[in-house]
């Protein structure tokens, strides 16, 4: 992994957090678990065969999407990954 990899994901969460004002309250969060979905594939290149993190970014790559359509199942998916992740570390 080189450092272009973090600077990216650097830049995707600050320039997330500045545009945030006036946008819907649940950006916020849909911003948040992209910017983890994000640090979980820089640390699966590290680490290719961890399947508890590769479950983590399946299971935040089905919920992100209903953040939307269903906001009840996005924020279960919030509260399946922080389970989740007990099994990462």
């Amino acid at each position: 992994m080189n450092q272009n990899d973090y600077f990216e994901l650097l830049v995707y969460m600050i320039t997330s957090a500045a545009g945030l004002e006036g946008e819907p309250r649940i950006y916020g969060p849909l911003r948040m678990i992209e910017a983890s979905q994000r640090l979980c594939r820089l640390i699966l290149s590290e680490d290719p065969e961890n399947q508890n993190l590769k479950e983590l970014i399946e299971l935040i790559e089905n919920g992100k999407g209903k953040t939307m359509s269903d906001e009840k199942a996005f924020y279960q998916m919030l509260q399946d990954a922080a389970a989740k992740l007990v099994d990462c570390i």
